[in-house]
């Protein structure tokens, strides 16, 4: 049987703007009945660069404790603050790579990004946003220092164009369930 549940999905880098973005999510998932799940990618040349085998296997050990911590102290009061189950997860690797094969296991119905400082010069590029962008179809939001909430903190669908499109997949939801 299919869930019903939106799925928001949060992809962070775990830097100043993950908590706007989480926060964000959280509020938006009360507002529209959705599961929300956090992740992030890390690379795996800054785990590990370690000679042997041993030596590497402790550092990704050691750092994947920090990490999950982390992640913990980030996720569990927003989680807390707005009454809601926030799944997480984390993966090292090519850090593209490693959205894109989450983005497909995944299958959110949303993605939500924190709004990220430009590099003056950033010539090769590292652009989660455009990555995601170019590779999922659905609706990818950047939440940013402008979001707009109602008076009661609440997310305002109407504000982000979203209203009529909730209204339609529950709709198509619905016929899914008596066909």
């Amino acid at each position: 049987m299919k869930n019903n549940k939106y799925k928001i999905l949060v992809l962070s880098d775990l830097k100043e703007k993950s908590v706007q973005a989480l926060s964000y999510a959280a509020k938006l998932a009360n507002e529209i009945d959705a599961n929300v799940e956090f992740f992030y990618a890390k690379s795996a040349t800054e785990v590990a660069q370690a000679e042997d085998p041993v030596s590497a296997l402790r550092i990704i050990t050691e750092v994947s404790k920090e990490t999950d911590k982390r992640i913990e102290n980030l996720v569990n009061p927003i989680s807390e603050d707005n009454n809601i189950e926030i799944k997480t997860a984390f993966a090292y690797g090519n850090v593209k790579n490693v959205i894109e094969n989450y983005i497909k296991t995944s299958q959110p119905d949303m993605i939500i990004l924190g709004e990220r400082k430009r590099e003056k010069f950033n010539f090769l590029g590292n652009n989660i946003a455009r990555l995601v962008r170019k590779n999922y179809d659905g609706v990818v939001f950047v939440a940013t220092d402008k979001t707009v909430l109602d008076s009661n903190g609440e997310v305002s669908l109407d504000s982000l164009g979203l209203k009529n499109n909730i209204a339609n997949y529950n709709l198509k939801s619905k016929k899914e369930l008596t066909a």
